[in-house]
């Protein structure tokens, strides 16, 4: 099987997206350090061309300048500051901002979410949040970032034992802590894979599937995966670094 790189196409909406969360303005330089941290490029992309600086996917960034691939349709213009959204493409983007930000911004693995990058590019809304039964399927809405209520009483039942839940990353019992009362409601919800992969599977097939890419965590472990970016092959080092360090 051929590798899938990276398309020049695809990184429009991410691009427009962080100009938007930069305050309308972004520089390419700037442009290309949020896009590979976000895209996380492999393979070909990540190699550096003969006798440049640049990898296959930094250029790619670049070449939307000299494409204008931005600028074209109408979306943003390019001065010596960079590039500046234009309310066309401030429109669109916004139109798209809640499934935008629950895709780009929940550090999925990029080869998880491009198709659907497509699907909102085309105005689909992706739905993420909570899990509805209709019959033997699931179907999902999109009306706030809370997650999944079923998903999360099945991820904190599989992961309780003996009646104590913890922390997948630091261990951190809140129950112990706080007591049961104040502090089973505390714990979080991770999630490694993003809700909406799981759609049109019967609600038992969902649960079962999902309760391998959920895992418990405490607000300051949730925090500090999604503050650097932890991806999902990167999770089990995150967690030894942890247990490293309660232990020195």
């Amino acid at each position: 099987m051929s590798e899938r790189r990276i398309s020049e196409k695809e990184l429009i909406l991410p691009t427009l997206y962080l100009a938007v969360c930069n305050g309308g303005r972004i520089t390419t330089s700037e442009l290309i350090k949020q896009l590979t941290a976000m895209m996380r490029p492999s393979g070909i992309d990540a190699e550096i061309l003969s006798g440049r600086n640049d990898t296959y996917f930094s250029q790619k960034v670049r070449n939307l300048r000299s494409h204008n691939t931005l600028v074209a349709p109408g979306y943003a213009i390019y001065d010596d500051k960079g590039y500046a959204i234009t309310q066309l493409g401030r429109d669109f983007v916004e139109a798209r901002m809640d499934s935008l930000r629950y895709l780009l911004s929940s550090d999925f693995d990029y080869e998880d979410v491009r198709g659907h990058l497509d699907d909102v590019t085309d105005g689909k809304v992706i739905p993420y949040d909570e899990l509805v039964s209709e019959g033997e399927t699931i179907t999902m809405t999109a009306t706030s970032h809370e997650r999944s209520r079923k998903l999360r009483d099945a991820a904190v039942a599989h992961y309780t034992q003996d009646g104590v839940l913890k922390c997948c990353c630091c261990g951190f019992d809140f129950g112990s802590f706080y007591g049961d009362k104040y502090g089973s409601s505390c714990i979080e919800i991770h999630h490694i894979k993003p809700i909406f992969m799981y759609e049109g599977r019967s609600e038992e097939q969902t649960i079962e599937e999902a309760l391998d890419n959920l895992m418990p965590v405490c607000p300051n472990c949730h925090r500090a995966i999604h503050r650097n970016h932890v991806m999902r092959d990167e999770l089990p080092d995150f967690i030894a670094a942890i247990k490293a360090s309660r232990k020195s």
